[in-house]
């Protein structure tokens, strides 16, 4: 079990330092995915985060998008300077907690972009309903409606789903073509990206 020590940083460099490090290694992340794994794993204080976004866009240190309601933030050579320079002044503790928290969320939200999940009610039990999106346009990959009995079983399904959706993706598209053609990780991922 990993254990990491408890640490909230105050100083703002120091809370810069983390930010430009998280979006060097994970590119663009919203602000939420960001408060997510800084504030929520109690590294950084709420207000403390905000100010230093704030601070950091103005300085042109980071890079804010519009893209609808979502706010999301890049990095710029600046940033990466900051993190070349600095980097190793946080503890390495916090900055692969945060880190690996980061690559978790983000790469939830991206699977959440490519497949949808939905539970439904029925008379008598309940049923998921998963369908892979053709990102590229066009027909679905595929769809699969799964029956449970409670609400409860609907929601371990799900949960249990995005745990291993490219093995639920690969256990049925197998299953149509064995003996024809076999479907590998690399193609699952690009196909769900």
């Amino acid at each position: 079990m990993n254990f990491v020590p408890k640490i909230t940083l105050y100083e703002r460099k120091d809370i810069e330092i983390l930010i430009a490090f998280l979006l060097k290694k994970i590119g663009g992340m919203s602000k939420e995915e960001l408060l997510c794994c800084t504030v929520d794993k109690e590294y950084v204080r709420y207000f403390d985060m905000i100010c230093c976004l704030m601070d950091m866009e103005e300085k042109e240190i980071i890079v804010c998008e519009h893209e609808g309601d979502t706010e999301r933030f890049y990095p710029t050579a600046k940033s990466n300077y900051l993190v070349i320079e600095l980097g190793d002044s946080l503890p390495i503790s916090l900055r692969e907690d945060a880190l690996y928290c980061a690559q978790k969320i983000t790469a939830r939200m991206r699977l959440e972009n490519s497949v949808k999940c939905e539970i439904i009610s029925l008379e008598k039990g309940y049923q998921l309903y998963i369908r892979f999106i053709n990102e590229t346009g066009g027909e679905d990959l595929m769809e699969l409606k799964i029956f449970a009995p409670t609400l409860a079983a609907a929601e371990q399904m799900e949960r249990r789903f995005f745990d291993n959706p490219a093995g639920a993706y690969r256990s049925v598209l197998n299953s149509f073509i064995q003996g024809y053609l076999t479907v590998s990780e690399a193609e699952i991922q690009e196909a769900l990206e």
